[in-house]
């Protein structure tokens, strides 16, 4: 069984030999991020943000399928609204209410 003592030298060594390893690859590690940073067009100032997402482009709304009114309409997608329940509820088809493309 090891000692204390032991193990404190083994953890030493080890660390010791891990501190080497990373002095060795890290030189080839900076070109490696470097390069991908310029294949991938990334910044500095982008890798600095902390925890902020890149803006991406902005959406565009989308389009409506079905209106029953100017102030009533469902693009299709999401929780059902009212008054596309109510009509469903009554045995009618929404299809009626779907907006030509």
């Amino acid at each position: 069984m090891s000692t204390l003592t032991e193990i404190q030298a083994q953890i030493a060594e080890l660390q010791k030999q891990a501190q080497e390893i990373i002095n060795v690859e890290r030189k080839a590690v900076i070109d490696d991020i470097k390069a991908k940073m310029v294949a991938y067009d990334i910044t500095v100032e982008e890798l600095e943000r902390k925890g902020r997402a890149v803006k991406s482009a902005p959406r565009s709304p989308s389009p409506i399928k079905y209106r029953k009114s100017e102030n009533e309409y469902w693009v299709g997608r999401g929780p059902k609204p009212q008054w596309v329940k109510s009509i469903e509820s009554e045995g009618e088809n929404i299809e009626l209410y779907r907006v030509p493309e």
